[in-house]
């Protein structure tokens, strides 16, 4: 089946300020700075958006947001031009030219935008959606309420060929519905797994680390190999939910997204040589 997806953009929704533990396990120092990202997928079925950023409300008064909680502990850094009805335009388009928005998960930094988009189809699966209202105990404290108003759910029940082209594959772990977005045969790009926070850094593929918040680590372990496995086999690009390093060295609207040099990804295992 030939692929329906034309292009990539990715859009940049600003900057957290967050403890590093909180992105990759175990690691410890001073607060980092992570992206914020969302992705536009072109189809010839129209324009797809993975994941919304932030409440747009953070630009003038996080605390008025988000609670003086979530925002001490993710504290935001977005301007108005980051706003992601502003990053559409840096394409000549609007909110209404989104026909489907597709969530990684449903966490403040993911989810935030959903209002923006009124008219679209949201997409997320039916385990993120019943977690994000019913979570256990301390592990609500990445959502916020206010982000899901969206009345116009479609609830995906596991790996998903929505478009052709466009593979919701499940990556549970960071939460317990939590998937990643995986691309075929993008024009000028080749394959391209949007991994979300399944994988939140190269340096989580390098040293075999989880992601620093988890509701299920060995979950979240297997999810990591499954994309990186599918990298290799596949020879994929895949882009991490937060990266500082890579996020900057990739092109960001109105430019295309398009390979950097060298090994972004991160995946160094070679296949075993067995001549």
């Amino acid at each position: 089946m030939t692929s329906s997806v034309t292009s990539v953009h990715l859009l940049d929704g600003g900057v957290l300020e967050v403890d590093p533990g909180s992105v990759v396990a175990g690691a410890a120092g001073r607060r980092i700075d992570v992206p914020v990202q969302m992705f536009l997928v072109g189809t010839t079925s129209g324009y797809v958006l993975v994941d919304t950023g932030n409440d747009p409300g953070v630009i003038d008064d996080p605390v008025a947001a988000w609670g003086p909680e979530l925002a001490a502990a993710s504290r935001p850094r977005t301007a108005p031009h980051q706003h992601p009805a502003r990053q559409l335009e840096l394409l000549g388009l609007t909110p209404r030219d989104v026909r489907a928005v597709v969530y990684t998960h449903l966490h403040h930094d993911h989810a935030g935008g959903g209002r923006v988009f009124p008219d679209a189809v949201h997409v997320v699966q039916r385990a993120e959606h019943r977690w994000a209202h019913n979570p256990d105990g301390h592990a609500g404290k990445g959502y916020a309420r206010a982000d899901f108003g969206t009345t116009n759910w479609t609830l995906a029940d596991g790996d998903w060929h929505m478009l052709p082209g466009v593979h919701l594959m499940m990556t549970p772990g960071h939460t317990p519905g939590h998937q990643s977005v995986v691309l075929w045969d993008v024009p000028d790009l080749g394959n391209v797994i949007l991994a979300g926070d399944a994988i939140n850094t190269v340096g989580c593929i390098d040293d075999d680390l989880p992601p620093g918040i988890a509701t299920d680590t060995l979950a979240a372990v297997h999810s990591m190999h499954r994309l990186t496995a599918l990298a290799h086999a596949t020879d994929a690009l895949v882009v991490t939910g937060h990266d500082m390093a890579q996020f900057e060295a990739l092109p960001k609207a109105p430019d295309p997204l398009r390979r950097p040099g060298g090994n972004p990804a991160g995946l160094r295992q070679q296949p075993l040589d067995l001549s």
